[in-house]
């Protein structure tokens, strides 16, 4: 379904009664998997700034609880996919309040109050042309649409970083040579760049491939400092590689190539797979 149909459904379903969170919701009922009544009633709490407390816009909740459902994690333990989810619904967040200034309902009404009567406005035209919601709506199933878009272009695309000793995977990440960079498409490499390393202090260096767009960094070992670091950015981390900088990131995108969870010291490696 295009952007321009899900923008235009959640106004539609917004004029016919529902409210700002249930027409942003129930517009991506094909892409949540949620059946249409199950939506209104999901989000049937978050309108009007989550029951006319004029908090956090309806809309951007509704919006929030789509992505939720599309993206969303279920591993507890899971503490990557956690903060991709975070991540994730930041980037909605202020691509909404680019757009509009805030996130918050009282301020994108120009309301100078807090809570509202629980009872809501009647929906007449009067009601349509003095609030702002309609386009509201419209615009946050837009943003989800146009991240949706952008991730599904670049889903099967992937930098892999692989911490070297010119072209062989180096036992100690902080200290290598270089780094070989490969640039993927569905599981093929396209291109690879051997890029320095500019230099071994605590926290420089997963930031550092961070900022260059590295989704995975593979080594023979790594402090576990740098797991972290590289985690809370969201970038997997796969230790107890060993052999060829480019056969590794290959057997990587082949699937076998798995971590051992190894931290700097001497490794005793079974293969050039790390297996």
């Amino acid at each position: 379904m295009s952007s321009l149909k899900h923008s235009e459904k959640a106004a539609e379903l917004f004029k016919q009664g529902c409210n700002c969170s249930q027409a942003v919701l129930a517009a991506f009922c094909e892409e949540t998997g949620l059946d249409y009544e199950t939506s209104l009633k999901l989000a049937s709490s978050f309108g009007g700034g989550m029951g006319r407390l004029r908090e956090v816009c309806g809309a951007v909740s509704g919006m929030f609880m789509a992505a939720g459902m599309i993206y969303g994690y279920t591993d507890l333990s899971d503490k990557k996919a956690k903060a991709e989810h975070y991540r994730r619904i930041q980037e909605l967040a202020e691509k909404f309040r680019e757009e509009n200034g805030s996130i918050i309902c009282r301020e994108l009404l120009g309301l100078d109050r807090g809570k509202d009567s629980p009872v809501p406005e009647e929906r007449t035209e009067a009601y349509y042309k003095k609030r702002p919601c309609t386009d509201l709506v419209s615009q946050a199933a837009a943003i989800l649409d146009e991240y949706i878009k952008k991730n599904n272009s670049e889903e099967n695309r992937m930098k892999i970083a692989v911490a070297s000793e010119g072209r062989n995977v180096t036992e100690h990440f902080g200290h290598c040579e270089n780094f070989n960079i490969y640039d993927t498409e569905n599981g093929k490499i396209l291109k690879s760049a051997s890029v320095p390393n500019p230099g071994h202090k605590p926290g420089f260096l997963p930031n550092f491939l961070g900022d260059m767009g590295v989704n995975v960094i593979i080594s023979g070992g790594m402090g576990g400092g740098a797991v972290d670091i590289f985690n809370e950015r969201g970038i997997e981390v796969i230790t107890g590689a060993s052999g060829e900088a480019s056969k590794a990131a290959e057997c990587y995108l082949k699937g076998e190539l798995k971590s051992t969870g190894s931290v700097c010291h001497e490794h005793q490696h079974h293969d050039e797979c790390g297996q």
